[in-house]
């Protein structure tokens, strides 16, 4: 790939913190270059030739380009290390797991830049995931990598960026996507999750929880490509049916209302519906059936 670099002398623009939510949310492709705040001669290097990166051919939208020196938004992102690059698109940040320490390196940025402005990452819903991903029925559609998440989990964003790192490197040979557990409550009591971040590998019918821990870049596409194999695989449940939901819900309120203050009054009623039920058995038996016994 022959890339013409930019070597014009104009400075980068430094993002202020009071304006970064509303600058990546409002321009649809921008790339963030992350500096530290501390003495960081690689920081200095790598911003240079992130500077001289030239707008892609192929990517008809204009990439707007910063740098910020703020360590509360780096955590945001988990970012832990410096220089970090971050793309956002639309406003949904993929962190960039490369170097970019000189000019040869520009080639292999670009070719992650290109496919990288398109977002990855899917989002799945209660009526939307056993559709799309199969998970339970044979996974025609292929193996899913999926992360579930609430809003008052902080690290579950962090995870974010890492996240979608993954799935652009990895978009042609699996499916990736984030589950919100608040607003998705059937598929985390379907799956038992407990606790926030969690993540869960659907490959060929089989479901491998994410046990290693860790959400950078690395450590998940390990898991992905071998490391699942040391993790004991479980079968996919079901996707429960009208019946199954119903049978769990009085299931929920009997033992409520056992639980609770109320439980005598409760367990006098449940008694008298069934002696009402036998009852009702009991004079419905036809006269025939009497003249038998008799």
């Amino acid at each position: 790939m022959v890339i013409n670099v930019d070597s014009s002398s104009n400075n980068l623009e430094l993002l202020e913190t009071t304006s970064f939510d509303s600058f990546v949310t409002r321009n649809d492709l921008v790339l963030i270059f992350f500096k530290s705040s501390h003495e960081c001669p690689s920081c200095n290097k790598a911003m240079e030739y992130f500077h001289r990166i030239p707008q892609p051919e192929l990517i008809d939208k204009e990439i707007k380009k910063r740098y910020v020196i703020d360590e509360e938004i780096s955590l945001r992102l988990g970012i832990t290390e410096y220089p970090a690059i971050v793309y956002f698109r639309q406003g949904y940040p993929a962190l960039y797991n490369g170097k970019l320490s000189s000019v040869d390196e520009i080639p292999e940025f670009i070719e992650w830049l290109v496919p990288a402005s398109q977002v990855a990452t899917q989002d799945l819903f209660d009526n939307s995931f056993e559709h799309l991903t199969q998970a339970a029925s044979g996974a025609t559609t292929g193996d899913w990598f999926v992360f579930f998440y609430n809003s008052e989990c902080t690290k579950c964003f962090e995870v974010f960026p890492s996240l979608e790192s993954v799935a652009i490197s990895l978009k042609h040979k699996m499916n990736f996507a984030k589950v919100d557990g608040e607003m998705n409550k059937n598929l985390v009591k379907r799956f038992k999750i407990k606790e926030f971040p969690y993540a869960i590998l659907f490959k060929q019918g089989k479901m491998y929880g994410y046990e290693p821990g860790k959400y950078d870049v690395n450590s998940m596409t390990a898991f992905i490509q071998t490391w699942y194999k040391n993790v004991k695989s479980s079968p996919v449940p079901r996707e429960p049916t009208a019946f199954d939901i119903l049978t769990e819900t009085i299931a929920a309120y009997i033992k409520e209302q056992v639980e609770s203050r109320n439980w005598l009054f409760f367990l006098g009623v449940g008694c008298g519906i069934v002696f009402l039920i036998v009852i009702i058995i009991i004079s419905l038996k036809r006269p025939d059936d009497r003249h038998k016994t008799d």
